[in-house]
């Protein structure tokens, strides 16, 4: 970051460095000039192979924020790097989920609790884990029945579920649209099926970065807020973010499923949710992380005073 915690009230220009991964709201605010509004240019610096490398990255200190998963918050802070979410990224919902478990469509595998006993691709201790591990747990099945594999890549999973290779692959939007669109295959299982969780991941700065340029954090939530605003405003503004974060991304995109701008703020049950989730796992200890070690809502104008 460059001129330490100014923002646009005393007419200085913020540098906040960002990478692309997982930033489609940060595309869109700074299309529409929102953070320039702000006072704040963003220095994009590449691509991380994933949302948790993104958080590292921000622990490191090559990054000024980045956005990720909440139980990637969560095992940082366990591994004693203290970065801290001021604003939701991804949401899942009942209509909108993040994550879907998907089968051949009349396969042999119509239920979750029939995947034990059989592959699944599914990542241990990850996103796509936990909510087929929480559905077979919450109903007095044994997860570790189930041989969970990986496969990163979402050409190669979709490949191995068609040729019979797995029973079900766990995929995130905007995936999961497009190949439920080619046809033969259905979703068994979602993560808000499974967590009844909405937030599913945040934006995160360091404690430090937080603690010297408060107003810099303030200023790239209220501009995170406006492209949630312009996003949710009607379909002309939901079509425009879609072009641009299929502009800057270069794949076919789905906007992120969104709360209104007055309600996007951290949700301390949903943290509290998945810290209880990952000591049930034995991902960390009891009481080894707080809800409030995760996450702040103090920078956002719509957290209650």
């Amino acid at each position: 970051m460059s001129n330490g915690g100014s923002n646009a009230n005393n007419n200085k220009e913020v540098t906040i460095r960002l990478p692309e991964t997982l930033s489609e709201l940060a595309f869109v605010a700074e299309e529409k000039g929102f953070f320039k509004r702000e006072g704040i240019k963003i220095q994009w610096t590449g691509k991380q192979a994933h949302g948790p490398a993104n958080i590292v990255s921000v622990a490191a200190g090559q990054n000024d924020a980045g956005a990720s998963i909440s139980t990637a918050m969560i095992q940082a802070r366990k591994a004693g790097n203290k970065v801290k979410i001021v604003i939701p990224s991804a949401i899942s919902t009942e209509k909108v989920p993040l994550i879907s478990y998907l089968v051949l469509e009349h396969g042999a595998y119509q239920k979750p609790e029939e995947l034990i006993g059989h592959k699944v691709v599914a990542s241990p201790q990850t996103i796509t884990w936990y909510p087929l591990v929480e559905y077979l747990k919450n109903r007095g099945f044994d997860p570790n029945k189930v041989e969970f594999i990986a496969l990163r890549d979402a050409g190669q999973q979709e490949q191995a579920l068609r040729q019979g290779d797995v029973a079900a692959i766990a995929i995130t939007e905007p995936a999961t649209s497009l190949i439920l669109k080619r046809g033969g295959i259905k979703v068994i299982l979602t993560d808000f099926d499974a967590l009844k969780i909405n937030q599913i991941g945040g934006w995160a700065f360091s404690d430090d970065f937080i603690q010297k340029n408060p107003e810099a954090v303030r200023s790239f939530v209220k501009a995170i807020l406006a492209a949630v605003d312009f996003i949710k405003s009607d379909v002309a503004g939901t079509n425009e973010a879609k072009k641009i974060i299929e502009k800057r991304t270069g794949i076919a995109a789905r906007v992120p499923e969104l709360l209104p701008a007055k309600q996007f703020m951290v949700s301390e049950q949903d943290i509290k949710k998945w810290i209880s989730i990952l000591e049930s796992n034995g991902a960390i200890k009891p009481g080894e992380v707080k809800p409030s070690d995760v996450f702040t809502n103090e920078l956002n104008p719509y957290a209650k005073k």
